[in-house]
């Protein structure tokens, strides 16, 4: 009885980690929202985005939540690559920060764009998985 209690004490600690916010699951959140914006993957941006989220882009153009899949789904910006050459990840508490270069190949309004970025995204932890709250990019 006392071993199958202290495996089961074992399992329910293990998934309490699992579910704690830190810097490996936030750079996992960053390269899934970077695979779903070029896949076009609604169900999974939707995800990862806060309700009022802020996604700037190097131009000073603003996106809200709804833009962002409204704008992927017409096909007024089209990314084509998100490519991350550096990266670091910082986290406290219950938020974190990414900040990285990339290469991004996009193709907005028709026409094909390539960037050199330095991106910083800010992150929240709300139920158990992180949520993009703010994101602001620079060309390099």
């Amino acid at each position: 009885m006392r071993y199958l209690l202290i495996t089961f004490m074992l399992l329910v600690s293990s998934s309490v980690l699992a579910q704690m916010p830190d810097s490996t699951s936030l750079a996992r959140s960053v390269e899934e929202l970077n695979s779903a914006l070029i896949s076009k993957d609604t169900m999974t941006i939707r995800r990862l985005l806060k309700d009022d989220v802020h996604y700037y882009h190097s131009n000073g153009w603003l996106q809200l939540r709804k833009d962002i899949t409204m704008d992927l789904y017409n096909g007024k910006l089209t990314y084509k690559k998100i490519d991350t050459k550096s990266q670091n990840i910082r986290v406290k508490g219950n938020g974190g920060t990414a900040r990285m270069n990339v290469d991004v190949d996009v193709v907005m309004m028709g026409k094909q764009l390539q960037f050199k970025l330095d991106v910083f995204q800010q992150w929240v932890w709300v139920n158990n998985g992180w949520k993009l709250v703010a994101r602001k990019s620079q060309k390099i």
